[in-house]
């Protein structure tokens, strides 16, 4: 009579390091700028035009091109000043800028 054998089962090991789960309190508040919204929002309505606005967020090489183009022909400050009054613009890290 012939035995049937059957093949080992290889062990199941857990090769990731659980980490505890980001509450969704925390991960809003990691997600928000430290930068001041008012600032922003007075540097683009005054300066906008010369790109202060940009440099204040870390966008150096935008705040050059805003410059160089007086804001983009004022229609980038007007934007830029609409985004900032609203709470939509981000720091160079991708932060949304929403502290006044």
């Amino acid at each position: 009579m012939a035995t049937i054998t059957k093949p080992p089962i290889p062990e199941q090991t857990e090769t990731q390091t659980e980490s505890t789960p980001m509450q969704p309190a925390q991960a809003v508040a990691e997600s928000i700028s430290p930068k001041s919204r008012l600032a922003t929002t007075i540097l683009a309505w005054f300066l906008g035009g010369l790109g202060v606005d940009r440099f204040y967020t870390g966008h150096i090489g935008l705040g050059i091109l805003k410059l160089v183009t007086i804001g983009g022909f004022g229609i980038w400050a007007l934007i830029d000043f609409i985004m900032a009054v609203v709470g939509k613009r981000k720091d160079k890290n991708g932060l949304l800028i929403t502290k006044w």
